[in-house]
Formats: C-alpha cells, sequence, structure tokens
C-alpha cells in the first residue's frame, strides 16, 4: 500500500499506473487519507537480468547507469513493468473506479456490485481476485451491506 504523501513524491507517469483503493484513518489518528497500491501480477517468470554478452560492464553497473538516467517513459516501455500490469485493464480500473466512489460516497448497494465484478475481473491473479476489492467488500458485509449513518466517506484501518 501506499500513502498520499509517498504518492504525492511520484512522477505523474508513475501516479498514473497507481490505483487509489480506500480513504482511511489509521490508529492515533482521526484525520482521513486516501491509499493506493500498484497493480501487480507477481506469479510469473521474467526472464533472468545478464550483461550483454559483448559487454564489458557488470549487471549491477548497467542497472546502475539505467537508474541515473530514468525518464518517465520507463513506466510505458519498460516490458517488466508492463508485464506486472497486465491483469490491471482499463475496464477493471474503470470497475473498480466506479466501486470506490459508490462505496466512498455512501451507495453501498451499487459499490458492491462492481466491486464484486472488479474482483471477478482479477480472478486468474496470485490471490484468485482483487485484494482491496475484497477487503471493501468484507468491511460493507461487516456492516450488513448497510452504509452506516454516520458514514462519512471512510474507514478505520484496522488491520
Amino acid at each position: 500500500l501506499i500513502t498520499r504523501s509517498f504518492f504525492k513524491l511520484l512522477s505523474e507517469s508513475a501516479q498514473n499506473h497507481c490505483r487509489k483503493v480506500d480513504v482511511v484513518t489509521v490508529k492515533g489518528s482521526n484525520v482521513p487519507m486516501p491509499i493506493y497500491t500498484y497493480d501487480t501480477f507477481q506469479n510469473q517468470v521474467f526472464p533472468q537480468l545478464r550483461a550483454p554478452k559483448y559487454s564489458n560492464l557488470a549487471l549491477e553497473d548497467i542497472l546502475s547507469r539505467q537508474a541515473e538516467n530514468y525518464d518517465a517513459s520507463v513506466w510505458t516501455s519498460d516490458p517488466d513493468l508492463t508485464q506486472l500490469r497486465c491483469l490491471a485493464t482499463n475496464q477493471f480500473k474503470k470497475t473498480f473506479e466506479k466501486g470506490l466512489n459508490d462505496y466512498l460516497g455512501g451507495r453501498w448497494e451499487f459499490a458492491r456490485e462492481q466491486l464484486e465484478k472488479a474482483d471477478k475481473m482479477m480472478a486468474s491473479n496470485d490471490i484468485g481476485g482483487d485484494g482491496p476489492s475484497r477487503a471493501i467488500l468484507k468491511y460493507m458485509a461487516e456492516n450488513d451491506w448497510v452504509c452506516p449513518p454516520s458514514w462519512q466517506g471512510h474507514r478505520p484501518l484496522t488491520s
């Protein structure tokens, strides 16, 4: 999970590949804060990194040079980054965002439908669904799917 403070430090290109997943309060604070994630499908095989065959540089040196020459286009051009996001399709992101907005806005009956749909769209990932959708659905289920009258668009983060 990514805090808003860290999110704001990211380049705009990096922010565009993160997803707001909830608004919470943490223990010891009553200030609501949005939290974000960077969607990745971890359970896949990536080629082993190696220095080019005819390079006189070690892999560590090559990677250091690449980091020094960072360009925001890496978020769309790097094959490993795009492969990690393979399940986070535009349709998934739109579905989740609609569900999140309905949840935060207290329209839980609509939120439930969209978040369940988003969870199913991520069924082929490592955990068989979408963790953020499941966390919100669990919270709503604990409230019998009824938005509390005192709802202010955030929940306490307890774990």
